[in-house]
């Protein structure tokens, strides 16, 4: 019962979010997601997209890996380069109005689903109290049904 108060070794590393830290962390709770996020992240401003889209392979449930994957997937489509540059730069209105736009835009499909993804992502970092996050997730609800 103790045991399960208190931080594991893998909060801990976790917590320190250097690489080598993170990649420990996997290996000792491999389904861990924010480490797998967090090491991801790492990998893609690294340049290294594949290897992130691989280690996000390996997480489910969780919002902001699904976002991620998707963000990483939709980069290379020079149209949308503008709003992963204007949530980069921290102009979330701008660039979460411009993915949702693009799902409204776009019929079923992959691409749709990753645009709904990738919104999510972001909200999910948000958090639910956010007033920027519940104006976008009504914007976003209306623009998928």
């Amino acid at each position: 019962f103790i045991d399960d108060l208190l931080p594991s070794e893998a909060d801990a590393l976790v917590q320190s979010g250097d690489e080598g830290a993170l990649r420990r962390a996997l290996e000792l709770e491999p389904e861990r997601a924010d480490a797998a996020v967090a090491l991801a992240r790492l990998l893609h401003e690294r340049g290294e997209s594949d290897g992130a889209l691989e280690l996000l392979g390996d997480v489910s449930g969780s919002f902001a890996a699904d976002g991620l994957a998707a963000r990483i997937r939709l980069e290379r489509e020079p149209e949308l380069a503008e709003a992963f540059a204007a949530l980069d730069a921290g102009e979330l209105q701008r660039g979460l109005d411009a993915l949702i736009g693009a799902i409204a835009a776009n019929g079923d499909g992959e691409r749709r689903e990753d645009l709904r993804r990738a919104v999510v992502g972001v909200l999910d970092d948000l958090g639910v109290e956010h007033p920027l996050a519940r104006e976008s997730r009504r914007k976003l609800a209306s623009a998928l049904y």
